[in-house]
């Protein structure tokens, strides 16, 4: 099915390496916020604002991204080139983050944090994030290679993100505990961004044509920006993936962005927080790697979705109700119920894009890898925003004090967004695959077809 070349192990590290990234986003994601109000001195509620605008502004930078990407053609291909060119700007980068002059006025601090927030994130993580998600469906169309094309990308985004969530308030202390240690180990999580991107384009290769580009050969005529955008809202599996990875993110971004306070004021131990990450690691990478595959096999996509998202439902409540009776085993086993469940959730969720990429093919000749992975791209942007900028507001609505007692109620919001919000999302997840979802039915007509009209096309 698709293109006859088998990926290489190579080629599936180098997509993976390709996410470091999104771990570099993640770690920010989980870290900023403490950052800026309890190092920096900014109010959490400006902080939250800053956030959630900043991603508004993400949003059209995705769609720029998209259009450029589509239009993009050199030796190397298309999306792989970004990789290579933004690869040293975007390590860079992420350093400039946490270089917030320290005797400068509120404003002056909120400005620069704007600023170099948007450069990394609206700018430079767009184009890179949109280009390798525009890369899984320029690799293969083969549904098995775009899983394990996922299950790499999970383990590098999702493992990486755990690792380091793990790694940085050890590391942090032992760079001295203040802010110089916070700009240390960022200038090392920034060159290893810079590193993988590096390896990420020299280990992968475009091999996927388009029925158009079979057809017209050297002629292909470039899509414009509206006409792309016009296919993208004209394909009912590009809305649908839009939709769940929205959901499905902010479950994600909502409790990877409370845990610092969760572990620091919820549970009263804030060193908590890297012996859980640590805890999770392992069955995370164990249920990516040995659970996504089998569960796909036997279950498909459908239901495999329906295991993970009901795994991790269990796993959310867990987590909640230790807090109340300060339950370490309790949260323990919730944790690890969590991370299990992340491979048979992720994974099939993580190609529904590419699955749309196809059907937009079927429908209209028409590839558009850059434009709907730039959609999908915007979608986690507001995600990850909307969870910070949540984190921030609710602190704010709750009364949070920096480094102080926290009342019971700031505890029940923090409690909510790292686990009772989650699990309502991961609800609505099964409903939505339920009602919704019917591509594993037409996905071998789609495929048949296309591989039909590059046949015929070819002669």
């Amino acid at each position: 099915m698709g293109n006859a070349s088998k990926l290489t192990f190579k080629n599936r590290l180098g997509y993976g390496l390709g996410e470091l990234p999104g771990t570099m986003n993640s770690i920010l994601a989980a870290f900023l916020t403490m950052f800026y109000t309890d190092n920096v001195g900014m109010a959490a509620g400006a902080v939250g604002t800053m956030f959630f605008i900043s991603k508004l502004f993400d949003g059209i930078t995705d769609l720029i991204a998209g259009s450029l990407i589509d239009k993009t053609k050199t030796k190397w291909g298309k999306a792989r080139p970004w990789l290579l060119w933004l690869s040293v700007p975007i390590g860079l980068s992420a350093i400039l983050i946490f270089m917030v002059p320290q005797n400068a006025s509120g404003t002056a601090k909120m400005i620069y944090a704007f600023v170099t927030y948007n450069l990394f994130t609206s700018i430079l993580y767009t184009l890179v994030g949109v280009a390798k998600a525009a890369l899984m469906p320029l690799m293969t169309q083969d549904g098995v290679q775009r899983g394990a094309l996922a299950k790499y990308s999970l383990i590098f985004g999702l493992g990486g993100a755990i690792l380091g969530t793990a790694a940085t308030f050890p590391l942090i202390n032992l760079f001295g505990g203040d802010i110089t240690a916070w700009r240390i180990l960022f200038t090392i999580y920034g060159a290893i961004t810079t590193i993988g991107l590096l390896l990420a384009f020299a280990f992968t290769k475009e091999n996927v044509q388009s029925v158009e580009s079979v057809v017209k050969k050297d002629t292909e005529e470039k899509m414009s920006f509206t006409e792309g955008i016009k296919n993208f809202f004209q394909n009912k599996y590009f809305i649908f993936a839009l939709a769940m990875t929205i959901v499905v993110n902010f479950s994600v971004q909502i409790n990877s962005s409370s845990q610092t306070y969760f572990y620091t004021y919820a549970m009263n131990d804030a060193m908590l927080m890297t012996s859980l990450s640590m805890v999770s690691l392992i069955p995370t990478v164990l249920g990516i790697v040995f659970l996504a595959g089998p569960s796909l096999k036997f279950f498909g996509k459908k239901r495999s979705v329906y295991v993970g998202a009901a795994g991790q439902i269990v796993g959310y409540v867990l987590r909640g109700i230790a807090v109340s009776a300060t339950n370490i085993p309790l949260l323990v086993a919730g944790t690890i119920i969590c991370g299990l469940a992340t491979g048979p959730l992720s994974v099939p969720v993580n190609t529904l894009s590419a699955d749309a990429v196809d059907y937009g093919e079927y429908l209209t000749n028409k590839r558009i890898e850059g434009i709907g992975s730039a959609v999908v791209s915007f979608s986690q942007k507001v995600c990850s925003g909307l969870a910070a900028g949540c984190v921030g507001w609710i602190l704010a609505l709750t009364g949070y004090v920096a480094n102080g007692v926290q009342s019971q109620a700031t505890i029940f919001g923090i409690t909510a967004m790292f686990a009772w919000l989650p699990a309502i999302m991961l609800i609505v997840v099964i409903i939505c695959f339920k009602f919704i979802y019917h591509y594993d039915k037409e996905e071998p007509v789609v495929m048949a077809e296309l591989e039909k009209r590059k046949k015929e096309n070819s002669k």
